[in-house]
């Protein structure tokens, strides 16, 4: 696939910050967002550490119970 149709379908533009890792055969691409961009993202989640430390205590309890269930 040409340069300019990866960058189009990832969302890059020409000028974008991006980082870019190098592993055994292949290159992963990350862009970079501003603090404006960030911002301007929708949000995915709403918490604080409490409440995501006692939704991650709960998916490991059920985890738990479910792989004793399974045994």
């Amino acid at each position: 696939m040409p340069k300019k149709k990866l960058r189009e379908v990832s969302g890059i533009k020409p000028g974008d910050e991006v980082l870019i890792e190098a592993h055994q055969g292949e290159l992963i691409i990350k862009k970079i967002y501003s603090v404006e961009e960030a911002l301007t993202m929708p949000t995915i989640a709403i918490g604080t550490p409490e409440t995501i430390e006692r939704d991650i205590e709960e998916e490991r309890e059920m985890q738990e119970n479910l792989t004793i269930e399974e045994h």
